[in-house]
C-alpha cells in the first residue's frame, strides 16, 4: 500500500504527485533556459550555492539543455556541477567537464531533409550542430537573439551536407519566428521519422525553437544515459525543467519537478511544481531535494 505523502516544503503536487514515491536522490539533471537562467550567462549565487549543497551531501547535479556544451562554459566553469551532462537535447552525454562521452548524431541524409525543410519558408531558419559550433542555412537578423544567447556566432553557412565537409552532425534546429511555423515544423520532422524537441527561452521571446535528433534522442534518453553511466537507478533521478522538450525526461526521473511558471502540460507531467523561477524557483527545489536527500 502506498504511503501518503506531502509535498516537500516549498513545493506543490504536480499531475503525477500520487506516483511520487519520495525516493532520495542521488543524481539530478537541470535544465538550463528558463530553470537555471533567463538573460543571465550563469545562475544566480543562491542557486550555485544551493548545487553545491546537494554536491556535498553526495549527490552528483548535472546539466541536461537542448544547448550545445560550448554555450554552457560559463556554467560550467562556475565548478559546482559534477555531471554528467546531458546536451543537444539528448544527443550527447558529457562528464563534469563537458568532454562528450555518447554522442548521438544525425546522417548526412537526416541534415539534407532538415535542410529541405527550411526552404522557401522566410518564418524558418536552419542550423546544423558540428563540433564544437553551428552552421546556419543563412544570415538572418532574427536570429542574431539565439547567436546572443549562444555566446556565438555561426561559423559558416551551410546550404547542402557538403558544406559538413566530412562532420559530423550531431543535432539541427529550427528557428521558427511564428506560432504556425513551429508547430509546421514539429509535424514535419516527426513525418521524417526524426525527433522533435519544441522549446523556448525568455531570453529570445521571438523565436520558437525545435530540435531535431535522431530518432528516439531526446532529453528523456539522455537523462537515462547520464543516469547509467554513474550506476544511478532511474527512481533515484531527479529533474527540473521548465518547457515541452523536458516532457522525456519528467516522464522518467523518480522526482520530476516543473517550474511554476511551465505551461500547464509540464505541470501535469511533474510529480512536484516549484515556484516560479521569479520567486526562487530553482533554489527551492534544489533545497528541497537536499533534504530529502538527506
Amino acid at each position: 500500500m502506498r504511503t501518503t505523502r506531502s509535498a516537500p516544503p516549498g513545493l506543490s503536487a504536480g499531475g503525477r504527485f500520487a506516483d511520487w514515491d519520495g525516493a532520495p536522490p542521488t543524481y539530478v539533471a537541470l535544465d538550463v533556459d528558463g530553470t537555471l537562467l533567463r538573460d543571465e550567462h550563469v545562475p544566480a549565487p543562491d542557486i550555485l550555492d544551493a548545487v553545491a549543497g546537494l554536491v556535498s551531501g553526495g549527490v552528483r547535479v548535472g546539466l541536461a539543455t537542448g544547448r550545445m556544451a560550448a554555450a554552457s562554459e560559463a556554467i560550467l566553469s562556475t565548478g559546482v556541477f559534477t555531471g554528467p551532462h546531458v546536451f543537444h537535447n539528448g544527443a550527447v552525454v558529457a562528464d563534469a567537464s563537458g568532454t562528450e562521452q555518447l554522442v548521438l548524431g544525425l546522417t548526412a541524409a537526416d541534415v539534407a531533409a532538415v535542410l529541405d525543410l527550411g526552404r522557401g519558408r522566410e518564418d524558418v531558419a536552419v542550423e546544423v550542430y558540428v563540433g564544437r559550433t553551428y552552421l546556419a542555412d543563412r544570415r538572418d537578423p532574427r536570429a542574431a537573439p539565439h547567436a546572443r544567447l549562444l555566446g556565438a556566432d555561426p561559423s559558416g553557412t551551410i546550404a547542402s551536407t557538403d558544406d559538413l565537409a566530412g562532420r559530423e552532425a550531431i543535432k539541427a534546429v529550427l528557428l521558427c519566428f511564428s506560432a504556425e511555423a513551429a508547430e509546421d515544423m514539429v509535424g514535419a520532422v516527426t513525418e521524417l521519422g526524426l525527433a522533435a524537441g519544441p522549446a523556448a527561452s525568455p531570453a529570445t521571446p521571438g523565436i520558437r525553437y525545435v530540435n531535431v535528433t535522431r530518432a528516439g534522442v531526446d532529453k528523456g534518453s539522455g537523462v537515462l544515459a547520464a543516469a547509467r553511466s554513474i550506476d544511478v537507478d532511474l527512481s533515484s533521478v531527479a529533474f527540473l525543467g521548465d518547457e515541452t522538450n523536458d516532457v522525456p525526461a519528467l516522464a522518467l526521473a523518480g522526482t520530476a519537478i516543473a517550474m511554476g511558471d511551465a505551461p500547464e502540460a509540464i505541470i501535469e507531467a511533474a510529480h512536484l511544481v516549484a515556484p516560479s523561477y521569479a520567486a526562487h524557483g530553482a533554489r527551492i527545489a534544489l533545497d528541497a531535494l537536499a533534504t530529502l536527500a538527506r
